[in-house]
């Protein structure tokens, strides 16, 4: 009798006709996917990354190359060298250590150091006592063998990635060897404004991955697989690091949409951002840079040349958006007045244009300004004027710049404005957006060459999205595939021809930057 009511059981119609048959508990895929508001950002710790070696000021150079990074002198130089023996483990290891206390527990390398970039990333809550100790031990072994350190005062007039040589002693100060690492730090930015709904637009992302793929024909997502040693080294930061699965096909939606037009700015001496879209300033008589002068010579010099324009409201409601970009590249002017004058419902992309020690030497720019103060100098700049627009409306802000170090600063001083890095990938190319975008030949840093590096550089700062070359991505289409898993947004400049292939189908990119105007498409529609 019981066996026989148990037959009888339905379930959802199905009639359960075995006693241990149990129903399937898989729920239902979400009707909308999660949404993310903001990003991760510094409120009041400083971010340090130590890179070990010289690849972001040196990468062409063979000095410069991670193996060269720390140097012994005999007897241990040939301790490191394990070259010949395949199944011997290293005998030596690198252990780096902050103080005063930070989030991170020591980083340990063994030596010699491979191919791969060894960066070490911590938040700290002082600048002011800072040091770094880089201490050499028996790979197996708690025996100190010798020790560099680098005091406070070092870090204490850091503008930009800064490159130091330190020598390695022994218990009796001999100097044993030494090591040569590089040090880029972000300080924290006060003007950071959190409430949603506000006067300031917070963007949002969502990534959703479908229940099943197909993956033949699919580029390998090994082919851009982060170097581990990379990976780790992004703990202690905020961002979570989260790789896919090899067949994922992630889906990353954003609320950016509409179109934005591109507007190249750089700071002044005395930390005003001007609009301005070249290295050297229009000087017949001297070599200048925007970082050179000041605002009221700025201004002085765009009225003796030409290129103080001003834009009234109706000539910017009746100018296409092409033309309006011509015009704004073509002047020289504030960021402050350029937004006044702008309606708040137009969308705006800062490239921000950092010159680098190369071009400053190539084209003798005296002046450089703190990259830290650069970057805040725009942000106040942004955030002071949408403020008095929120009446008005919310402007859309997108930021993105060549240099990776402006990206990785720009996205960890505020949560509210998504960053796109944008890089030529070792190559230089045909249709560049401004006369700054840099190149691997303009600056030796290895962030620059390759697409590789360019997903690690979004990855580990927690960026929304690339900005790449259409003509490399319309040459091998399977890398828009391989981005997109990593959960990146990808925008494409170039060529008309080039955007066109990358507008339909299966790899089409979410943005495309033409004519000044770059452009994003429905999120709704992404991934179809």
């Amino acid at each position: 009798m019981k066996l026989a009511m148990l037959q009888s059981i339905t379930l959802h119609g199905t009639d359960i006709t075995h006693v241990d048959a149990i129903p399937s508990l898989a729920l239902p895929p979400p009707m909308m996917p999660y949404r993310v508001y903001g990003h991760n950002y510094l409120d009041h710790n400083a971010l340090v990354q130590v890179t070990i070696g010289h690849p972001c000021s040196r990468f062409s150079e063979t000095s410069a190359a991670s193996s060269n990074a720390v140097s012994l002198r005999p007897p241990l130089s040939g301790l490191e060298r394990t070259e010949g023996y395949l199944h011997t483990s290293p005998r030596l290891k690198l252990v780096v250590t902050a103080s005063p206390a930070v989030t991170t527990a020591p980083f340990s390398v063994p030596l010699p150091l491979t191919g791969d970039k060894v960066v070490y990333t911590f938040q700290a809550p002082s600048l002011d006592t800072l040091s770094l100790e880089f201490s050499l031990y028996p790979n197996f072994g708690t025996k100190l063998i010798g020790r560099a350190a680098s005091l406070p005062s070092s870090f204490a007039s850091i503008h930009h990635n800064q490159a130091f040589i330190l020598p390695i002693l022994d218990h009796h100060l001999n100097v044993i060897g030494e090591i040569s690492f590089e040090v880029n730090i972000v300080t924290p930015f006060s003007g950071v404004t959190l409430k949603i709904g506000g006067a300031v637009e917070t963007y949002w992302k969502s990534i959703s991955t479908p229940a099943s793929t197909p993956t033949v024909g699919r580029l390998s997502y090994s082919r851009f697989m982060l170097p581990p040693r990379a990976v780790a080294s992004a703990h202690t930061s905020p961002s979570t690091y989260a790789q896919p699965a090899a067949s994922s096909q992630a889906l990353t939606h954003s609320s950016i949409a509409g179109n934005f037009i591109y507007i190249t700015v750089q700071v002044t001496r005395d930390l005003q951002p001007v609009t301005f879209c070249d290295w050297r300033l229009p000087e017949e008589l001297y070599e200048l840079g925007v970082a050179d002068i000041t605002l009221l010579q700025f201004i002085a010099l765009a009225k003796r040349v030409g290129r103080s324009k001003t834009f009234s409201s109706t000539v910017v409601s009746t100018t296409s958006l092409s033309d309006l970009h011509r015009s704004i590249a073509a002047s020289m002017m504030p960021l402050s007045d350029l937004l006044k004058l702008l309606p708040p419902t137009l969308g705006i992309c800062l490239e921000l244009a950092y010159p680098p020690t190369s071009i400053q030497t190539q084209l003798s720019i005296r002046h450089q300004t703190s990259l830290n103060d650069a970057v805040d100098a725009v942000l106040r700049t942004i955030y002071e004027i949408t403020s008095l627009e929120g009446h008005v409306g919310r402007r859309n802000v997108v930021f993105t710049s060549f240099s990776p170090d402006v990206c990785s600063a720009l996205n960890w001083k505020q949560p509210n404005y998504p960053v796109f890095f944008a890089s030529q990938c070792g190559r230089r190319c045909p249709v560049r957006p401004s006369a700054t975008a840099l190149s691997i030949e303009d600056t030796n840093d290895y962030r620059l060459s390759s697409l590789n590096c360019a997903v690690e550089v979004c990855k580990t700062n927690n960026m929304l999205g690339l900005l790449l070359d259409a003509e490399l991505l319309s040459q091998v289409p399977s890398l828009v595939r391989a981005v997109k898993d990593f959960g990146l947004l990808l925008g494409a400049f170039g060529g008309k021809e080039q955007l066109s292939l990358l507008s339909a189908g299966e790899n089409s990119a979410d943005a495309f930057l033409q004519d000044g105007i770059l452009t994003y498409s429905d999120y709704s529609k992404r991934g179809n």
